[in-house]
Parts: structure tokens; sequence; C-alpha cells
């Protein structure tokens, strides 16, 4: 697996970890050990995006940085796999 590929299953990893504890803090609003859980992954997924952003460009148009031209259509796209 090459370091791309690497950083993007740690954010997905992160993700499935802030969704799920986020479904369980719905009905468990009051568990803090859950709530340090949710607050420390996802302070470990903004880094990692981040990370990934930097090396390789954004994850989603939301995240690119605009300055005088759109560059989201700029490849390679995020599922492309090519290890820029």
């Amino acid at each position: 697996m090459t370091p791309r590929e690497q950083l993007m299953r740690k954010i997905q990893q992160l993700d499935f970890a802030l969704v799920d504890s986020g479904l369980y803090l719905n009905g468990h609003a009051g568990d803090q050990a859950a709530l340090n859980f949710f607050k420390q992954h996802q302070k470990e997924y903004q880094q990692a995006v981040q990370e990934y952003t930097t090396k390789y460009g954004p994850l989603s148009f939301k995240n690119g940085m605009y300055n005088d031209r759109w560059t989201w259509m700029d490849g390679p796209w995020p599922w492309e796999g090519a290890d820029n």
C-alpha cells in the first residue's frame, strides 16, 4: 500500500469512528467517555485530512484552497489512487 493509500485508509477509519460514536452520542449525550472519544478522533481526523490536503490535494471541493481559479477539477481525484 502506498503512503497515500495508507493515509486515505486512516481517514476512512477515523471517519467511521466519528460517525459511529456520533450516533451513540445521539442517544447517550451525557456519556463523557464517549464524548472524549469523539473529540480525540475528531482532532485526529482533522489533522489527517489536513495532511492529505497538503500532500495530495483536497478530498472535497469544500476544503480546497482557491486563490484566482477553481482548481478542484485538476487531477488526480482522491479516489483515483495515483501516488503523486
